[in-house]
């Protein structure tokens, strides 16, 4: 879904106009609405209606105060977001700065046929389909060596290999000469296609292994709300993210990018300094 959808709506709303693509995801929407409520009862029943493990209300459990090791892998959520939200800012260019630049100072130009500029959001998640059991193995075959590193330490690759991307991306504009205007002057389609490569490892290294962080270091009465807040990073990361376009007019885009990517990867390196720390404080939940 994640690879047909930008090629279906970006086809129809760049050849006939944007009303279609929106009109096609919103069908798209309804219809995938109507198979789960179909096949919910058939192949799902009673799984996801009812708590595995049912707790009483105002138990003791739940009136207890927190303890300090419970405590201690709060605040490493909560230093661990703040990283976090940093790196989906620089991501979510993917939507902004990064497809505007590909719309305006990127050949697509591909044996003669020109590739639509929303295509190119068809990258990542090909990306994912190709790098998402690689890693997954990857991470086991270091487990079993005991050489798998440790949850920041990946958080911090992740952020660094953002960073990577971004790199590209100054080579993209170092190829067109600098922040020159002339829509004429074009950067190789490869600069792109490799950042968002890059971008994707850093994904892999960071999101799924968010998500299971909180899930093993938010005291179970408030694994929901944690997870809720982690998944706030990225509504803050999208304004964010928004806020950047603002900047490319003025600053240009060679600013933007390489700014992103010194600022990003800074912090990839401080996760990776203080990882240690962040370790003892998880109590033997990494």
């Amino acid at each position: 879904g994640a690879i047909f959808a930008p090629l279906i709506c970006g086809y129809f709303g760049e050849t006939y106009g944007f009303r279609y693509g929106f009109m096609i995801a919103g069908f798209a929407m309804m219809l995938g609405l109507i198979v789960y409520m179909i096949a919910a009862e058939r192949f799902l029943g009673e799984i996801g209606k009812y708590p595995v493990h049912k707790q009483k209300a105002n138990s003791d459990m739940d009136k207890r105060p927190l303890t300090k090791i419970e405590k201690d892998r709060i605040i490493v959520i909560v230093i661990l977001l703040l990283f976090v939200t940093f790196f989906w800012t620089g991501f979510e260019q993917a939507g902004t700065t990064l497809t505007l630049y590909t719309d305006n100072f990127v050949d697509k130009t591909i044996f003669g046929w020109e590739m639509p500029t929303s295509w190119f959001q068809a990258i990542n998640p090909v990306f994912i389909v190709l790098l998402g059991s690689v890693f997954a193995a990857l991470w086991v075959a270091l487990a079993k060596i005991k050489r798998n590193p440790s949850t920041p330490v990946k958080m911090g690759i992740g952020m660094i290999a953002l960073s990577v991307g971004f790199l590209f991306m100054v080579g993209a504009v170092m190829q067109r000469g600098g922040d020159v205007k002339d829509i004429a002057v074009k950067a190789s389609l490869w600069w792109i296609i490799i950042t968002y490569l890059f971008h994707t490892i850093g994904e892999l290294c960071l999101s799924p292994i968010g998500l299971s962080m909180v899930t093993k270091l938010a005291p179970a009465r408030y694994s929901s709300l944690f997870m809720g807040i982690w998944f706030l990073s990225s509504a803050v990361a999208n304004l964010l993210s928004g806020i950047f376009v603002s900047f490319v007019e003025k600053l240009g885009p060679m600013t933007i990018f390489a700014g992103i990517a010194i600022f990003i990867s800074s912090l990839g390196i401080i996760v990776i300094l203080i990882s240690k720390w962040l370790v003892k404080m998880m109590h033997g939940n990494d």
